[in-house]
């Protein structure tokens, strides 16, 4: 089994605890530590990172109140049983996502800039009138065709070094699942027809069909992210699998 000193590094980015946080959730998210499984000691983390034992100790107890782990009285931490619905709006990275299904992805960045909260975006993301928003419209496809387009607003006051990364070769989606830690997401799911902008940038049909997913995560009570997912409803399906009793 691979050693997991080989590859767990800190980003540089921040405070130390919230690092160690990122590095933890990244290994979760991608799946590098599955539910149930144990996590290094706190004193294995501090000797390998040169951290104090506080600091790591800080970013465990953080991540279980947030639900990722689970710690138990003289056995160890583990990583928490996700919530169950979730599966049916999981929050995944497209470009890991559709090779996993056995298609060839393919990432265009249509526009990326820093713009100002106004509106229903300044509501959506709780700032006042004027705060800094990193604004990102992309498009995902899937052995050519566009399955998703992705407009995504950045809260700066939150993640300020957002607003110097460069979207151009990847998703703002899989950067956020790596960079900061989420304690809750909420979905809508609506169902619309596509208008002619719409239907250009999706490279489909005017009136076409579409799903339209838009999620807001959390830390605390800040808004990190609102994105606004859209799928031509022919190129899109989600299943949910679940046992009886699954709420």
């Amino acid at each position: 089994m691979k050693d997991w000193r080989t590859d767990f590094t800190l980003d540089g980015r921040g405070p130390v605890y919230e690092q160690i946080k990122r590095a933890v959730t990244s290994r979760i998210h991608d799946g590098v530590w599955e539910t149930g499984h144990r996590l290094p000691g706190e004193e294995d983390f501090a000797t390998h990172l040169q951290a104090a034992r506080m600091t790591v100790n800080r970013a465990l107890r953080e991540l279980t109140d947030e639900g990722f782990l689970v710690r138990r009285r003289g056995s160890g931490t583990f990583v928490a049983e996700p919530p169950s619905p979730a599966a049916l709006l999981e929050i995944v990275d497209m470009s890991q996502a559709i090779p996993a299904r056995g298609a060839d992805y393919a990432y265009e960045c249509l526009r990326q800039e820093v713009v100002e909260a106004r509106g229903v975006t300044a509501e959506r993301l709780r700032l006042a009138e004027g705060d800094a928003l990193r604004h990102v419209v992309c498009r995902h496809r899937a052995d050519g065709e566009v399955v998703e387009l992705e407009e995504r607003w950045i809260n700066l006051g939150l993640l300020p070094e957002a607003a110097e990364v460069d979207f151009s070769e990847f998703g703002p989606g899989g950067w956020l699942l790596s960079a900061v830690p989420w304690s809750e997401a909420e979905h809508t799911v609506s169902a619309q027809n596509a208008g002619e902008d719409q239907a250009t940038l999706l490279e489909t049909r005017v009136g076409a069909a579409c799903l339209v997913l838009e999620r807001r995560t959390f830390q605390g009570d800040d808004v990190v992210t609102w994105a606004r997912l859209t799928h031509p409803g022919d190129r899109h399906r989600m299943t949910g699998r679940f046992s009886p009793g699954t709420r």
